[in-house]
């Protein structure tokens, strides 16, 4: 099987089983297009990354900074959620509200995740190494979506989940993310690979764009808390 069915027959599974959810409640088409979405953009990263080194690098933000958020917004456990047979959708509440979930979510061990899997990959022998070695190559697309995945879930909050912060204080650690993230472009540049280093300074943008709409959120929140104060004075 070609690469490129590897990447598109799961996409269109997940894709269908999304869609077939969808179709048990009232749901935005929006979300439904953020779950596509974010399909795409992770398909394209990790296809078209072997065309050459920039490429490689920005198919690697493509997928952390692009795919990974539009997933999360697309609220597939909200989805789960609404679409299972009530004494299911009870239990798998039941499993959201638990100890050990709220451990795992908790904001600053997704970020130690998600920048330590990108500071290792980066700045070690790992990095060449995954451009020659099939499986491990297959094992870093892994270990970067799934810890994108994590870190974007505690940051965006759009989900039922657990421990939920302060959205000032996700905004700062997507802000502290992007700029930990920027180190591996820099060692790049250092390195002689000048364009790859601003294909993955340029590809980690959105989390920049992350923070500031987390902020913005944050901010309209308070306006609406006031106007509301205002209105029962």
């Amino acid at each position: 099987m070609s690469e490129a069915m590897q990447i598109l027959l799961p996409s269109l599974a997940l894709f269908a089983a999304y869609r077939w959810m969808a179709g048990w409640t009232e749901w935005p088409w929006t979300r439904t297009a953020c779950f596509a979405g974010g399909l795409t953009a992770i398909g394209l990263g990790i296809g078209l990354d072997d065309i050459s080194l920039p490429v490689h690098m920005a198919g690697h933000g493509v997928v952390v900074a692009i795919g990974a958020p539009l997933i999360v917004l697309s609220r597939p456990v909200t989805l789960l959620l609404r679409s299972l047979p009530k004494p299911a959708a009870r239990d798998f509440a039941t499993v959201l509200r638990s100890p050990w979930l709220r451990r795992l979510l908790w904001p600053p061990l997704a970020f130690a995740a998600f920048v330590g899997a990108q500071v290792v990959f980066h700045w070690t022998g790992l990095f060449w190494d995954s451009l020659h070695q099939e499986s491990l190559h297959v094992a870093e697309h892994a270990i970067f979506l799934v810890t994108a995945l994590w870190f974007w879930s505690v940051c965006l909050a759009v989900e039922p989940l657990p421990g939920r912060w302060d959205p000032w204080a996700r905004a700062g650690l997507l802000m502290a993310a992007m700029t930990a993230s920027d180190s591996g472009a820099i060692k790049l540049m250092l390195d002689g690979y000048g364009t790859a280093g601003v294909a993955m300074l340029a590809s980690m943008l959105p989390f920049g764009l992350g923070a500031a709409a987390v902020a913005w959120a944050a901010i309209e929140r308070e306006e609406r808390r006031a106007r509301r104060s205002v209105a029962h004075a």
